[in-house]
């Protein structure tokens, strides 16, 4: 069992308690009485002298438990039997939190903060509230657990998503307290106790940066209440490509085109901040994608001209192309079949019995085929090149539904089979064909950046992947992806929180709800104990308790 108030603010009352002491200490009343000699009142008063002038009577003693009582009942006591109520600490772990005021850095404050909440408490879980939710504390009853747990929070994430946080916190813990430490509000509706995190800091930070052909687009946002000058960079490989200075308005944005040249890969942008600025992690931003390496079986003209038009695809032909190491593979005549892990690129041999039709259908809205009109063209088909197996999708076909473009998609392994050999088909002759290479090789490439704060790509042995916590180029298995935090809403720091205040009952959980409130007895009690202390002063009076008796 333990004892809270609602009101704890009208305990002051208990104040009241030596102002009534000292009322009784200094009560004295003289009253003049006709005496016969003044002798008698000489000894009295020589007695009362000797006296103490302050004796506790019951009188007082009813006074003095009435205020008491008072008080207490105002305070709204709460009786809970069901000992400590269970608590869900919901952490924001977004970039922001790791940005530094003048009281710290505020994920530090809300680990701070969240730690007080551990001692003389029920049960204690964690859950942290980044680009997803995850607990990474179970229910517990061990303090020194919970606190291992919120002291092992990164804060790095692109953003959080505080409404899937708050609604798993409540789906692990039925009727425990929500308790949310953030810099931003919680969402509009929710019930939970907020512990507000932001502060005063000020920030400069990249919100984008994008690398097209032969340049680089830059945006940096800042909080600053005047306009700022800040020194932006483009390197690649470590080498200095080009620089600016940017005048950044008070609160707002500026923009930069920067020349990148021939140069092609990953790039890197970094601003070079003042003293004052309070997040890191939004001062270095990476773009671009690494080569990709392409290994072809075959010397094709159309195919070498097609790889030669797509900006970052290094190639080179060799006869055992099934074996080097290679990001894509282009093949001539390879059973499907015999292929289990990679991604590859099938063609057939020139087929002197290839039977010649036209493409009447493509998927047009697949990907693969975006901008690339197929619109009567000619392919030669080798009718006994056909892929076994299931789970091969039909993007191109003839008007007999004979197939010309196929693709199967499974975790480890990518394969687009086509009916016809580069050499007998028209599509070559095309603007249709480079977009078609260059559609197949960005789809094998795959997605290179990452938002900050997400897990990497599992490896082949099903480890479990990483996160990416700091802006920089992360490499799996050979493969090199980028990730930074490019988000304006995170460099724009929340400015601190006036007065938020937790709706009306928010935060209470399992026990508060179940627990009983000891303020009617103590009102009963006190109404007693007032009309004890009047029947005691009526009598110390010596007049009638009753107002009927006063007639008698």
């Amino acid at each position: 069992m333990n004892l809270t108030f609602l009101a704890p603010t009208f305990l002051w009352a208990l104040l009241g308690i030596p102002l009534v002491i000292l009322l009784h200490f200094v009560r004295t009343r003289k009253r003049r009485q006709d005496v016969s000699a003044l002798f008698l009142w000489r000894r009295a008063f020589e007695l009362a002298r000797a006296r103490r002038r302050f004796s506790p009577s019951w009188l007082l003693l009813a006074q003095l438990l009435f205020i008491a009582l008072a008080a207490l009942a105002l305070a709204q006591p709460q009786l809970n039997f069901e000992g400590p109520p269970d608590r869900v600490l919901v952490v924001d772990a977004s970039a922001s939190m790791a940005a530094r005021d003048s009281d710290g850095v505020r994920l530090e404050k809300a680990v701070r903060r969240a730690g007080e909440l551990i001692a003389r408490n029920g049960r204690v879980a964690v859950v942290r509230a980044g680009l997803d939710a995850t607990v990474v504390q179970a229910p517990t009853g061990e303090a020194v657990e919970a606190r291992r747990a919120l002291e092992g929070l990164v804060a790095a994430d692109r953003g959080a998503d505080l409404v899937r946080a708050l609604a798993l916190a409540r789906s692990i813990a039925t009727g425990a307290e929500i308790h949310l430490f953030s810099d931003r509000p919680p969402p509009a509706g929710e019930s939970v106790s907020y512990h507000p995190v932001a502060g005063d800091g000020m920030n400069l930070g990249i919100s984008t940066f994008d690398v097209g052909i032969q340049q680089a687009y830059v945006a940096v946002v800042s909080t600053s209440p005047r306009p700022q000058e800040v020194v932006v960079e483009i390197l690649h490989e470590d080498r200095l490509l080009s620089q600016a200075t940017l005048l950044v308005p008070a609160g707002g944005q500026a923009n930069a085109t920067f020349p990148l040249g021939l140069e092609t890969g990953i790039f890197e942008a970094r601003l070079k901040p003042p003293d004052w600025d309070a997040l890191g992690l939004d001062d270095v931003a990476f773009a671009g994608s690494e080569d990709l390496v392409v290994v072809l079986d075959i010397r094709s003209t159309p195919l070498v001209r097609a790889l030669d038009a797509i900006p970052g695809v290094r190639w080179r032909v060799t006869s055992v192309a099934d074996r080097v190491p290679a990001d894509v593979r282009i093949l001539t005549g390879v059973d499907p079949s015999e292929l289990d892990r990679g991604r590859y690129l099938l063609f057939p041999e020139p087929s002197p019995e290839a039977q010649y039709k036209t493409v009447q259908d493509w998927d047009q809205s697949d990907p693969l085929l975006r901008f690339v009109d197929l619109r009567e063209a000619v392919v030669g088909v080798d009718l006994a090149w056909n892929p076994a197996g299931e789970g091969w999708e039909i993007l191109a076909r003839t008007g007999d539904l004979t197939p010309v473009l196929l693709r199967l998609d499974s975790p480890d392994l990518e394969m687009i089979w086509a009916a016809f050999h580069p050499s007998q088909t028209d599509i070559v002759f095309r603007p249709a064909f480079p977009a078609l290479m260059a559609n197949i090789l960005r789809a094998f490439r795959g997605e290179d950046r990452l938002p900050l704060g997400s897990p990497l790509p599992a490896t082949a042995d099903g480890r479990s992947p990483e996160r990416a916590e700091v802006p920089g180029v992360y490499r799996v298995e050979g493969r090199g992806y980028t990730s930074s935090l490019l988000s304006a809403q995170e460099s724009r720091l929340p400015p601190p929180a006036s007065a938020i205040a937790p709706a009306s009952g928010a935060g209470q959980g399992r026990a508060v709800a179940r627990s009983r409130s000891a303020a009617p007895w103590l009102v009963l009690v006190a109404l007693l104990v007032l009309v004890t202390e009047w029947l005691l002063w009526a009598r110390s009076r010596g007049e009638p308790w009753l107002a009927f008796e006063r007639g008698r």
